[in-house]
């Protein structure tokens, strides 16, 4: 994926720095932000759906380039790494000496940076909590010219805003985290089928002794069957473990969607034949699996972004609390029916209670969902707003790193440290998000 003519700008229009090295940006970003009066977006792998990685400036920072790691203390489980680099090739050279990234996302095409930036969680979240939770420094550039070094010591306001801070407090060039011994990189995977949404929550209350659990559920199930879905949970493998040599050697082959289609496919009726048979030809009981299939399913298929066709789609994802979450993720479900629209990528899981240093991360313990729609104007962006209310209703939030079209101030409500964030935002970074939401002007 590259920047090119997003929101209606002209190719004229858009200015794309890709530096090389991290002391480029050091040295480049202020010098860049003060001959214009233009604010610029410094962005990673453009991994984040919605408007959170476009500028209204067109001016653009990327920091793909700046890949290095810098150092891996084994004594201390401890790396450091240019902020540009992918998950996908730290995990490769975590593997290599034994480690793991303790909290991955549903993709490893992410960087380093853009982890921090939305605080991502992962499928051990009731466990691990989020990214942030082993991040201990940073280095942070901003527009000003001041190049800072954050951690819990050292700039701790700026430190807690960027976690989670959308890229707002300036351009993260390093940063130091905590590291996990990897114990084995095949996963034991239990799944189960259930018939309601209620199920889920009984399920759970068994799965917080695995390391992993996520839910898939049928959004477009009604009636008895509404929330029904498939339940999963999985562990490593122990080092001594002899799995099945079928089961270890699986190749995970990757799919490819060659070009953007003129109209979508995914619609009410293609979603409720997929979603049945997901539903009843998901494997159940227990399997082996490689542990980068098993945690990236959306990197199983290349740019299936493009099923969505050329108007694309948008992504809800709210949390709401434990005590009102079976009520209000009811609801949703039933707005989704109602509004005649579906989701094949429907996820269901239950966040714990470790608290993030970030200000505007966004778990908090309760339950999670998200769903895709295809982008179908006003009927879309009507049930998004639904969806919002519910999750407001409920004394959730929701989660900006998948928000395109959520109203302005709705960080307000649901964030209680909003206010400390938005002092560290940098004048000189802006993103059209941040913009809608209010939170530069």
């Amino acid at each position: 994926m590259q920047i090119s003519s997003w929101g209606g700008m002209s190719n004229e229009a858009m200015s794309l720095w890709s530096p090389a090295f991290s002391s480029e940006i050091r040295q480049g970003l202020p010098a860049r932000c003060s001959a214009t009066r233009s604010k610029c977006l410094v962005v990673g792998n453009l991994r984040s759906y919605g408007d959170e990685v476009l500028c209204p400036d067109g001016r653009y920072v990327q920091t793909t380039r700046c890949d290095r790691i810098l150092s891996i203390d084994s004594s201390e489980s401890r790396v450091s790494a240019e902020c540009g680099i992918r998950f996908d090739v730290l995990q490769e050279r975590l593997t290599r000496s034994g480690y793991m990234i303790p909290v991955t996302p549903g993709t490893a095409y992410l960087t380093l940076g853009g982890a921090i930036a939305n605080d991502v969680h992962g499928k051990n979240h009731h466990g691990a909590g989020t990214f942030g939770c082993y991040v201990e420094e940073l280095e942070l550039v901003r527009t000003s010219g001041e190049v800072l070094t954050c951690s819990p010591r050292e700039n701790p306001e700026l430190f807690a805003a960027s976690i989670g801070g959308m890229g707002l407090t300036g351009a993260m060039t390093s940063a130091t985290f905590r590291v996990r011994r990897l114990d084995s990189p095949l996963l034991r995977v239990k799944s189960t089928r259930f018939t309601q949404l209620s199920d889920f929550f009984d399920l759970d209350l068994e799965g917080k002794q695995h390391e992993y659990s996520v839910a898939w559920i049928d959004c477009l199930a009604k009636g008895r069957a509404l929330g029904r879905g498939v339940y999963s949970v999985a562990d490593h493998l122990s080092p001594d473990a002899k799995p099945a040599a079928t089961s270890a050697a699986k190749a995970a082959r990757k799919a490819h969607v060659p070009f953007r289609l003129p109209v979508s496919p995914v619609n009410r009726f293609t979603l409720s034949l997929m979603n049945s048979l997901y539903y009843r030809a998901h494997r159940t009981g227990l399997h082996t699996v490689p542990m980068r299939q098993w945690l990236y399913p959306l990197d199983s298929v290349l740019d299936w972004n493009r099923l969505y066709g050329r108007r694309g789609f948008y992504q809800f994802q709210s949390v709401v609390p434990r005590s009102e979450a079976q009520e209000a993720i009811s609801d949703m479900l039933k707005a989704t029916s109602a509004a005649q629209q579906g989701s094949f990528l429907a996820v269901l899981k239950n966040f714990g209670g470790k608290q993030s240093p970030g200000l505007m991360s966004f778990p908090m313990p309760g339950t999670t969902l998200a769903l895709d729609f295809p982008n179908r104007g006003k009927i879309t962006q009507d049930l998004l707003m639904a969806l919002h209310r519910i999750t407001s209703n409920a004394g959730g939030r929701l989660y900006p790193a998948k928000d395109g079209w959520s109203p302005a101030n709705s960080l307000e409500t649901g964030y209680p440290n909003f206010a400390r964030f938005a002092r560290s935002i940098d004048p000189g970074i802006e993103s059209l998000q941040a913009r809608r939401l209010g939170l530069t002007s």
